[in-house]
């Protein structure tokens, strides 16, 4: 099926095309929203993946042997000098600086496997980036690497485990565990035209899956009755038919930090977060520090309260480098994010 034929499919199934209530919604995802109505009217199969308002944050271009003696990856002491005049000047030197470390943390945990078979380059939607020594990978996509790593690293998924994932995006992530774990019934809680993101992107990926559109997924009284490898779409209207749900694995990668703190309350407390056996976020320190107001509300870690132990901590690693031109206190610069990420798993009480 083409682009247009999918997004018929879904939209005649969900409320793609229906107007959006924005009670409670912060001013990013707002913004992600009225833009994206523009992006459906034309979409095709280079922009439902990366489009104005989201992308996967690749290599802008090739490096170059001057660029490479610039990281000092070549060692040439004359240029190496000649170049620390420039180095904070060039963004695009950062991002591919921080792809390579990405690359190694992925390396230092048994991880290159997954580089080497799962190229970006080669899945639906995705923009042909230049490779980063030798890999097709982009920022996003080593995000995605890294987490289906620790999923494995911690066998977090079993078998035919029931996954809810908040906020999927184009589905990247679910297409890779779902090629790792084909049995497992994967949950994705998003936006409709998110949602519509990740059913083109899977079922090129996966056409001859059981795809359930969200409003099939309004009517599924056990989870546990459909089939093996499912998709499942639901709507953010529709949280709350979460809660009769028996969900092994909740997860959620950096917006739930995101949220008005209202949203944000609602999902920590649903009966689905309660229930669920692990819970696996990725999300900033501090959403909104007082000297950059990142975000609407100010979320930080210890806002994240959850009845459960705690399995592993650490700092999140991937971009943990990375430094962005932008202005801050009334001047441009090089710096580094506002607040840095932390990683936790928590696991059920026994």
């Amino acid at each position: 099926m083409n682009i247009n034929d999918l997004k018929k499919t879904f939209s005649n199934n969900s409320r793609l095309n229906k107007k959006f209530e924005f009670k409670d919604i912060d001013s990013k995802h707002k913004n992600i929203i009225k833009n994206s109505k523009t992006n459906l009217e034309n979409l095709n199969s280079s922009n439902f993946r990366n489009w104005g308002s989201q992308n996967d944050m690749g290599l802008k271009y090739s490096m170059t042997f001057l660029s490479k003696n610039f990281l000092e990856l070549n060692k040439i002491r004359l240029l190496n000098n000649f170049f620390n005049f420039f180095k904070k000047r060039l963004n695009h030197i950062f991002e591919y600086s921080s792809m390579l470390d990405d690359i190694e943390i992925l390396k230092l945990l048994d991880g290159e496997s997954l580089i080497k078979e799962n190229p970006q380059n080669k899945t639906p939607g995705s923009i042909n980036y230049p490779l980063v020594n030798g890999y097709s990978v982009s920022i996003r996509w080593l995000r995605y690497l890294y987490i289906l790593n620790q999923i494995i690293r911690f066998n977090l998924i079993n078998k035919n485990d029931i996954w809810l994932d908040i906020g999927s995006y184009y589905g990247g992530l679910q297409g890779l565990v779902k090629k790792y774990f084909p049995k497992t019934k994967i949950i994705m809680l998003d936006f409709s035209h998110q949602l519509l993101r990740s059913f083109i992107y899977l079922k090129k990926l996966y056409p001859n899956a059981n795809h359930i559109f969200p409003n099939q997924s309004q009517k599924i009284k056990d989870i546990k009755n459909i089939p093996d490898g499912s998709f499942v779409y639901v709507e953010v209207e529709d949280t709350n038919t979460l809660n009769n749900f028996d969900i092994k694995i909740v997860t959620n990668f950096f917006s739930l930090g995101e949220m008005k703190k209202k949203s944000f309350d609602n999902y920590l407390n649903s009966e689905f977060m309660k229930n669920a056996k692990t819970i696996y976020f990725a999300n900033r320190f501090n959403s909104s520090p007082f000297f950059e107001k990142t975000y609407d509300d100010s979320i930080n870690i210890f806002d994240y309260k959850l009845n459960k132990e705690i399995f592993y901590f650490d700092i999140f690693p991937m971009g943990h480098y990375q430094i962005t031109n932008r202005k801050i206190l009334n001047r441009t610069f090089f710096r580094n994010i506002s607040s840095q990420y932390f990683e936790i798993i928590w696991k059920e009480k026994i």
